[in-house]
């Protein structure tokens, strides 16, 4: 299936003429010859743990409103990952990380608003300063320590959250 097929897009955006065809990742106009590409978005998680147990957010919000997740969000233009998963972490949990690291990435799919997004998401690890008392902020209608060994996947709302923290677990 194109991403024509997948969208709402009839017109092209450079001639607007009514003459464009999908591919996997693209559209292009066979009247004009323009061609705009449907890359993914990077988006950053973060595992956080502290005493055997991942802090988790419950989502306040569509895609998987009041389902589990990781920390974390979109990259905004300009900020490198890291910058981007600092943010997130602020915003999200009112705490800047510590050792922040790289763990995985993954690809993924978040349905907005009738819109499929694909995305490349980045996972890090990361401790809290000792002190650390973070709070449900932004995109979090509230936050859970969750124990390891009762980690319920079902209630996760991304299988590349599902699959980072499978990975992580693996490692161990």
């Amino acid at each position: 299936m194109s991403i024509l097929e997948k969208t709402r897009f009839s017109y092209c955006p450079h001639c607007g003429k009514q003459n464009i065809i999908g591919q996997k990742n693209a559209m292009i106009c066979n009247s004009c010859g323009y061609k705009l590409f449907f890359n993914c978005a990077a988006a950053t998680s973060c595992l956080i743990l502290r005493n055997n147990h991942l802090l988790m957010v419950v989502r306040k919000k569509d895609p998987g409103k009041g389902l589990l997740d990781l920390p974390g969000g979109f990259v905004d233009y300009g900020e490198s990952l890291e910058e981007g998963m600092g943010r997130e972490l602020m915003e999200e949990i009112g705490v800047t990380p510590e050792n922040l690291a790289y763990h995985c990435s993954a690809p993924n799919t978040y349905v907005y608003k009738d819109v499929t997004y694909r995305t490349t998401d980045c996972f890090f690890t990361a401790t809290l300063p000792k002190d650390a008392r973070p709070v449900a902020g932004d995109d979090a209608e509230s936050l859970r320590w969750v124990k390891l060994d009762e980690i319920d996947f079902n209630k996760i709302a991304f299988d590349s959250a599902k699959f980072a923290i499978r990975k992580y677990l693996s490692s161990k």
